[in-house]
């Protein structure tokens, strides 16, 4: 959006956004029915900015190659397309923890995500958008080291599905263990917005596999989950994939710790 303001003030300058997927209706969000307003206003500001021709959105994007011509950078996809003429590249391709720090802490992490490994079906992008994120807590983002919890955005490794308000309930639930309160620290309970990217309803006719839900359909009637992904994840010994038609009101009973979970008196 900044580029398109910069385009106003220099003649000549054009803003184009190259993305891998071809439907951001995700990235537009929810609009003025979007329960995070802020977002759901980017959202709409951004799709009135590529209706307007002001920036020039190009799908289905996935860089090969890079060369010059003529001074200026020129982009090829993998499948021919080419965006010529570039003079700076703004690259937001994701983010990976840095966990040097960390290295002589015992850690037990998810191999893909870098997060706990107790997390990482619970945030798995391929799975689940923000809102479909089941509240956790001290349990799940406990590791081998004694007292040591990584908390927020960071706690999400390579996942972009974090949410403040998740982070928030992250924060209680430690708090309260660490002052003893060994019950109120399982008890994890979180609102979660119900419009926008954390819906599972993007406005337009569900796709087969989505028919019954987020994670891949309706689950067999002679299994006990909420879902097809669900049913997957129990049969091979995970808990659950966390998902739910709805991403409304969630809370977590209290189960017994793990062997690589904190200890409890």
């Amino acid at each position: 959006m900044d580029l398109t303001r910069l385009a106003e003030q220099e003649p000549g300058t054009e803003a184009v956004w190259a993305v891998r997927g071809t439907d951001l209706r995700r990235a537009f969000g929810g609009g003025d029915a979007d329960a995070l307003a802020a977002r759901g206003a980017l959202g709409t500001a951004l799709k009135n900015l590529q209706a307007s021709g002001a920036l020039e959105l190009v799908t289905g994007f996935r860089v090969a190659k890079v060369a010059t011509a003529n001074g200026r950078m020129v982009l090829e996809s993998s499948d021919g397309q080419r965006i010529e003429g570039v003079d700076e590249i703004v690259a937001a391709t994701g983010l990976r923890p840095d966990l040097t720090p960390l290295r002589e802490l015992r850690l037990k992490l998810d191999p893909w995500l870098e997060c706990t490994e107790a997390l990482g079906p619970l945030i798995d992008p391929n799975l689940h958008s923000c809102g479909t994120v089941r509240p956790h807590g001290v349990r799940e983002l406990s590791h081998p080291e004694p007292g040591f919890y990584v908390v927020g955005m960071k706690s999400y490794g390579r996942a972009p599905t974090f949410l403040m308000a998740t982070g928030y309930e992250q924060v209680r639930s430690i708090a309260a263990f660490l002052a003893g309160d060994v019950e109120a620290a399982h008890d994890v309970q979180l609102d979660l917005p119900e419009t926008g990217v954390c819906s599972t309803d993007l406005g337009a006719a569900p796709s087969k596999e989505a028919a019954g839900g987020c994670c891949g359909g309706p689950a067999p009637v002679e299994v006990d989950a909420c879902c097809v992904t669900d049913a997957q994840v129990k049969a091979t010994g995970g808990l659950a994939c966390g998902c739910g038609s709805a991403p409304t009101t969630v809370v977590e009973k209290p189960a017994v710790a793990g062997c690589c979970g904190p200890r409890e008196a």
